[in-house]
């Protein structure tokens, strides 16, 4: 068993409070990998930094969609407005319904000000608190709504999508293992009720590389590689929040990386400027730690990856404040640096 390095520490007035082990690669296109840090191999969940692999497959196989629709579908959003909108005129034109057809059961929106606008109007007209809930706040309702396209534009079963067995998701298991020239490790079942297919670390990275650099897929891949980089550098808002540190990180990269975060101190980063792809797992799954690490490699290998790393410097060396808005600590990334 490999000892995966610590990648982040949260630094309390001098005292290391939280140390943070895990592993990461730096995958090239065509050279492979050019820098790790811990197991390369390790067998892990993408989860969500899955997305933007799973609009792949839809794009590939002949759907169609808007810009908005990609970026969305890329997304683990926080439930603004943009995104409750996106997702009700998304299944509207389908004659589909976000609380009869989404699966991927109730939530609340993570953003402040539309939790508190919802709560409020609900005030007014019901008491259970348990209605205040819908499906279409959850954070992957717009990649359950891109599943659901799918399956409308190839003639199959809406009924069930969510399955393993389900043709649509057959499809992604299949694209996943051609681009990653590896069987999958194991199929789970994610936190939304869609498929997780268990993956090792080099397998995602190999596959996300093939997305920032298409040049030896198919037509349709290159053109759908194309579309969900463009997209989701140019919404990067859509696939997260207006405080996601993903979004956050991607809007300020001047369109030169996408970064998508997935649950368990998960990332995934589209770098096609260096024809590369960035995948990392934090061991004990602490999302804070993952913002840390994926910042502090974009932002250490900024000249050599040629991107614009000025929106993760923010979370490279995160300042840690209480609920009063004092600075009473650091979350920082001390992953060694290796020459790549």
């Amino acid at each position: 068993m490999i000892l995966e390095p610590v990648l982040v520490t949260l630094e309390r007035k001098g005292l290391i409070e939280s140390s943070h082990r895990g592993s990461a690669i730096i995958y090239h296109s065509t050279q492979g990998v050019i820098a790790s840090w811990g197991n390369p191999e390790k067998v892990f969940y993408p989860r969500s930094a899955l997305k933007p692999l799973q609009v792949f497959t839809t794009l590939s196989r002949g759907l169609s969609l808007s810009n908005e629709q990609v970026a969305f579908g890329c997304s683990s959003h926080h439930g603004e407005k943009s995104h409750i909108e996106l997702a009700q005129n998304w299944l509207s034109q389908y004659g589909l319904s976000s609380e009869k057809h989404l699966a991927c059961g109730l939530a609340l929106p993570q953003q402040q000000e539309s939790l508190v606008s919802i709560l409020q109007n609900s005030l007014n007209e019901i008491s259970n608190q348990n209605s205040y809930a819908k499906r279409v706040y959850h954070g992957c309702s717009g990649k359950h709504c891109c599943q659901l396209a799918f399956c409308v534009h190839n003639g199959w079963d809406i009924d069930g999508y969510f399955e393993p067995n389900h043709p649509a998701q057959q499809a992604l298991f299949s694209h996943l293992e051609q681009l990653s020239d590896r069987a999958l490790e194991n199929i789970a079942i994610d936190g939304c009720n869609l498929p997780a297919p268990a993956m090792r670390l080099s397998s995602f990275a190999k596959a996300l590389a093939k997305l920032a650099d298409p040049k030896n897929l198919s037509q349709s891949e290159q053109k759908a590689a194309l579309q969900i980089f463009r997209s989701t550098t140019q919404f990067p808002f859509l696939t997260g929040g207006l405080s996601a540190p993903n979004s956050i990180m991607s809007a300020n990269s001047d369109k030169t990386f996408f970064a998508k975060n997935g649950s368990e101190g998960v990332y995934g980063c589209l770098v096609p400027s260096a024809n590369c792809s960035i995948v990392l797992k934090i061991a004990d799954g602490s999302m804070r730690a993952a913002d840390a690490a994926i910042a502090g490699l974009l932002e250490t290998y900024e000249k050599q990856l040629k991107i614009n790393s000025s929106g993760a410097k923010l979370f490279a060396n995160q300042k840690i404040k209480n609920t009063d808005g004092k600075e009473i600590g650091k979350c920082n990334w001390v992953g060694e640096k290796f020459k790549i």
